[in-house]
């Protein structure tokens, strides 16, 4: 029997039966029909009730076009009087609850294994650098540009220079 979907009412199991849970032990997946191709009826992109593109609820007939509200609906209150399902809700010892916030607190102070411990000074100084290479890359550029653009040569040189013009080209300075 699916946690989501109710038990069947075919004999086997009794039309009052109730199933007790707590909180949920796994996850649901959500990517389980990612690129899957399911045929339906002509009229079944047409609000919730039914069958349609989206993920569909058996026990309440009903189809949720996005993950948010499908799992909203599986803890609504009528999906689960639909299912029968009880959920009662576990109340942590204290020894559980300290043992939870010092786990925790190893998280937080042990870095992960293979990656680099956070430290804003090493990534402010980091992108100094980068903004100083960038800036002598422009700089190089500009030198070799102005090394290779094309020279007034001859006697229209000097014409030139007296005039004022220091070449024939855009405007753009």
């Amino acid at each position: 029997m699916d946690r989501y979907n109710p038990p069947r009412r075919n004999g086997n199991s009794k039309k009052n039966e109730v199933v007790i849970t707590g909180g949920r032990t796994q996850r649901i997946d959500f990517e389980k029909d990612v690129n899957k191709t399911t045929i339906l009826p002509a009229g079944a992109s047409v609000g919730r009730r039914g069958r349609g593109a989206g993920w569909y609820c058996e026990a309440c007939n009903e189809t949720y076009k996005d993950s948010l509200s499908w799992l909203d609906h599986l803890n609504s209150t009528q999906h689960l009087r639909k299912t029968r399902t009880v959920i009662i809700e576990k109340r942590a010892t204290l020894e559980e609850v300290k043992e939870r916030m010092e786990y925790w607190r190893r998280q937080l102070l042990e870095p992960e294994k293979g990656s680099e411990e956070y430290s804003l000074k090493e990534r402010v100084e980091r992108y100094h650098q980068e903004l100083e290479a960038k800036k002598l890359r422009r700089k190089q550029k500009k030198v070799n540009k102005e090394k290779n653009s094309p020279r007034l040569v001859g006697e229209n040189t000097e014409l030139a220079a007296i005039m004022g013009i220091s070449s024939f080209g855009s405007t753009n300075l």
